[in-house]
């Protein structure tokens, strides 16, 4: 067997970044996930739905980067005494910067929901409204029989 059969049979261990490294991902990671969650707050609160779309794999990529990420420096967390202040002060700066990110793209999207609803259920109520107006087309134009409190529509909450 050839050296490079031998290293192609014997799959390369996975060395695990340092501390130090994993700590400018982790920020380089908070930065992006930051960035989009920015612009899918401002797209939210423009009304720009559709536009959100294409960002929804973008931001669950970036997420899962981050976790995994974090769960790998926890592996190391000896290596964080060593770190130099000015780099575990950007972390913290960076991560702060996503959690105000990730608050307010919820307020945004329990404000976009909210919304929905009440459109959803002023149409509904016109609706109910409108069936329980209208008359027939009987001889006598009696109201069509109508069980109270049926209605039946379908809708889809993904934006």
């Amino acid at each position: 067997m050839t050296d490079l059969q031998t290293r192609k049979a014997i799959p390369a261990a996975e060395e695990t970044p340092s501390a130090e490294a994993l700590v400018r991902s982790i920020g380089g990671l908070a930065v992006r996930l930051s960035e989009v969650m920015s612009k899918e707050t401002a797209l939210l609160a423009a009304g720009r739905t559709p536009e959100i779309t294409p960002l929804q794999p973008i931001k669950a990529d970036l997420a899962r980067a981050y976790a995994g990420r974090w769960a790998q420096l926890k592996a190391v967390r000896a290596e964080l005494a060593g770190l130099a202040p000015a780099l575990v002060e950007g972390l913290r700066h960076q991560v702060a910067r996503l959690a105000e990110a990730a608050i307010e793209n919820e307020r945004t999207l329990r404000r976009v929901q909210r919304a929905a609803d009440r459109v959803l259920a002023i149409i509904a109520q016109a609706v109910r409204e409108q069936r329980t107006a209208s008359t027939g087309y009987t001889r006598d134009n009696q109201a069509t029989r109508h069980i109270p409190g049926t209605l039946g529509f379908a809708l889809d909450r993904r934006f």
